[in-house]
């Protein structure tokens, strides 16, 4: 642990922007963008229509309509992280009271487009 009281604030945003552009926030868009919600949403009788009908829609799409598709998909989800920031901010959760560089939202946000925490 570094000897930066806000360690572990820095540590939980940035986990958050690897969610969004490397984890769970790219699931979505990664099948959006291969156009298969669901490989297995045919072969099972009593699955949600849901992925089924999913795959006929991303099926019908062109590459560029499903990239576009997929990016929507994925700023969703960080859409999502940015207004969970705003409600622990607005709670004055610990660690959430405020951030460098406006709010902890607006840190997010920074740390997304590649900002860098400044020195301690």
């Amino acid at each position: 642990m570094s000897e930066d009281p806000r360690w572990l604030y820095r540590q939980m945003i940035d986990a958050m922007v690897v969610s969004c552009a490397q984890g769970q926030g790219q699931i979505s868009a990664q099948r959006v963008r291969v156009g298969v919600w669901n490989d297995n949403a045919d072969e099972i009788a009593d699955v949600d229509p849901s992925p089924q009908a999913m795959n006929t829609v991303l099926a019908s799409l062109s590459e560029a309509q499903r990239e576009a598709l997929a990016v929507l998909f994925a700023e969703e989800f960080a859409s999502g992280v940015f207004n969970a920031l705003e409600v622990l901010h607005a709670a004055r959760c610990t660690h959430f009271e405020e951030g460098y560089d406006g709010d902890p939202s607006d840190d997010f946000l920074g740390r997304m487009d590649g900002w860098t925490w400044p020195d301690a």
